[in-house]
């Protein structure tokens, strides 16, 4: 049956149309039967709904035909002595016709506006300009009376076929009869490369972030839910997602589990979204699974963002790779980042809360926290890795990060657990990696550089405890082994000997106050030169304020990203809080001064403000 094709695109799609003109005619005999007055002038009905939606669904032509079938078959089925009024039913087609024509041309991909105005356009010229000169020319009298009339019943069948499409369930099932079959494949004989992927894959970043699970969810569906599949570890936080990500990887894959990692965003190539068993994913597998992903993509009338399509590459990923677990950081927020789209997680981590994108999470701390608390799933045990737990309100009448995740696991019926940050005892803590105590854990070593990292190796710890909880096999020995093996870049990752140079990620106010501390730890008070760039939406002079103390002088750069901050303006900024900064056209010309002046002065060389510019620094220290 489904190999079949129709002229609405296959014999389901055929089906669909002729229940939609049944259901029209059904409606239409029981308006004329029930609620006709006025000697059949003045009749209530709902017969439009159906053809509007044919020619929502099929375009302008399949909705003329389903509006001219319905008027035909409900006249022979009237048993009426006159012959059919041609003009009425060239009426019933306009109805269809208009409703597809403005769907598809007019307004496409609109959404609910493309449903009104479908459904406005089509009552405007169908009911209410050609229907009523064919009534006039059968009944000799004018018919005006119709227009109020369908005042008031066109926004009623405009409201009814809103309410369905706003039912997810009943949108894709439309969507999967009425779209016509591709090949999901890329263009016939067309072998995708690792730099078509990539290039497919940035060509949709111009829509930016929009928050929601629409997207996300049709195309999972799509691809047949590959994210049913697996088994997550689904973590958000406003600082250390990434760390205690890499930490709780490491773990679970010494323990003998064959891991995902999806992280973002990648600090040198784009592979490092995605990692199997520690191994980012190579090109020719990159490409691949793209070229799977792609054709179902495409599909969509409302076409995902960036974010959204690396999300479900991923999961297709991590399904073909049969992965035991993957490890999982949500983009941002996390009750309508795409990652959320998954239904349940062995844990839900929140590693803590802090303004950030308040344009998108809200102004308030407990605002972005009802956001990232989002990810909370029902029964899912829960790690909150934030120090304000046990306090209620701060300020009055505010709750606390904290108390809105506690409501909402509760309400979820999750068990809460939370970072003891009283029982870290940090031991030591050098440039050649950190030993720490946690409760009846002793000299647990990590080499990750930091003072933030026992922190965050706390928060995986505690991840790790409750997925023991769950029946998890993860022996003392995994977690000193995976611990002591974990690498993540670009976060207090020394770079230099000489000069001794450290790269840091952090790229907002609560991550440069850890920097500043680690600092000051590891090079007591000496001054230091900065190399730094930095996103323009970020709060880069409350940064600035807190490095200026520490500084000797500032290298500006524009890291190379659209949301960058300029040089000029950042050097300014650092020049009002009375320190020399100088700076530089290009992030190589930068280095390249920071590096010579900070060797011949003998000043550490700290360069930090965004892991965007990571790539470059690195590129450019190497070629020195």
């Amino acid at each position: 049956m489904s190999g079949k094709r129709s002229a609405f695109g296959s014999v389901k799609a055929l089906t669909l149309a002729a229940m939609l003109t049944a259901m029209s005619v059904v409606i239409g005999i029981f308006c004329k039967t029930f609620l006709n007055f006025g000697a059949g002038l003045f009749r209530v009905t709902f017969e439009n709904l159906p053809i509007i939606m044919s020619g929502i669904f099929f375009g302008p032509l399949a909705g003329g035909i389903v509006g001219a079938a319905t008027d035909l078959i409900s006249y022979l089925l009237s048993s009426q002595a006159y012959p059919p009024n041609l003009i009425v039913t060239l009426g019933a087609m306009a109805v269809g016709a208009v409703s597809g024509a403005v769907s598809r041309y007019a307004v496409k991909n609109s959404g609910k506006l493309q449903i009104i105005l479908s459904g406005g356009a089509a009552h405007i010229v169908g009911s209410m300009i050609i229907k009523p000169i064919g009534l006039y020319q059968f009944y000799g009298i004018a018919v005006l009376w119709r227009i109020p009339m369908y005042l008031v019943i066109a926004p009623i069948e405009i409201l009814i076929i809103c309410l369905l499409f706003s039912n997810g369930s009943f949108k894709r099932l439309v969507e999967d009869i009425t779209k016509k079959p591709r090949s999901a494949k890329t263009k016939e004989g067309e072998k995708m490369t690792y730099e078509k992927a990539l290039e497919y894959i940035h060509s949709v970043c111009w829509k930016g972030s929009r928050p929601g699970l629409e997207r996300i969810t049709e195309l999972c569906h799509r691809l047949g839910d590959p994210q049913n599949d697996l088994k997550f570890v689904h973590v958000t936080g406003t600082n250390g997602k990434g760390s205690t990500c890499a930490m709780t990887e490491s773990i679970l894959r010494a323990a003998g589990y064959k891991t995902g990692l999806f992280t973002s965003p990648y600090v040198k190539t784009f592979n490092e979204r995605m990692a199997i068993n520690g191994i980012c994913v190579s090109n020719e597998r990159l490409a691949a699974v793209t070229a799977m992903v792609k054709p179902h993509a495409d599909l969509m009338a409302d076409s995902p963002t960036e974010f959204e399509l690396i999300t479900a590459i991923a999961f297709m990923l991590f399904k073909l790779e049969k992965c035991d677990i993957v490890v999982l950081e949500a983009g941002m927020g996390g009750r309508l980042d795409s990652t959320n789209v998954i239904s349940e997680a062995e844990v839900s981590v929140i590693t803590g809360v802090a303004l950030e994108h308040t344009e998108y999470l809200g102004d308030t701390v407990p605002k972005i926290a009802f956001e990232k608390a989002g990810i909370i799933k029902k029964g899912c045990p829960v790690v909150y890795g934030g120090r304000d737990y046990g306090e209620t309100s701060s300020p009055e009448n505010e709750k606390t990060a904290f108390a809105v995740i506690s409501e909402r696991a509760s309400a979820l019926d999750c068990e809460l657990s939370f970072c003891d940050y009283s029982a870290l005892k940090t031991k030591s803590a050098t440039l050649d990696g950190t030993t720490l105590d946690y409760k009846d854990r002793k000299d647990v070593k990590i080499p990750l550089l930091g003072l933030y990292q026992p922190e965050n190796c706390v928060k995986a710890l505690e991840v790790i405890e409750a997925l023991r909880k769950k029946g998890y096999s993860i022996p003392e020995s995994a977690v000193r082994e995976g611990l002591l093996g974990v690498t993540w870049r670009a976060r207090f990752e020394k770079l230099l000997n000489e000069p001794l140079t450290v790269y840091d990620g952090s790229h907002n106010p609560d991550g440069v106050v850890e920097v500043v501390k680690a600092l000051i730890h590891y090079f007591d008070d000496r001054n230091l030169n900065f190399l730094t760039g930095v996103m323009k939406d970020k709060d880069y002079t409350l940064m600035a304020k807190m490095l200026a103390p520490l500084a000797n002088e500032v290298f500006c750069v524009t890291p190379d990203n659209p949301r960058a901050l300029e040089a000029e303006e950042l050097a300014k900024v650092y020049s009002g809080f009375g320190v020399k900064a100088n700076a530089y056209e290009t992030v190589n010309e930068g280095v390249r001064a920071a590096v010579k002046k900070s060797k011949e002065g003998g000043f550490p060389l700290i360069c930090l403000g965004s892991l965007y510019m990571y790539a470059e620094v690195s590129d450019a220290i190497e070629k020195l």
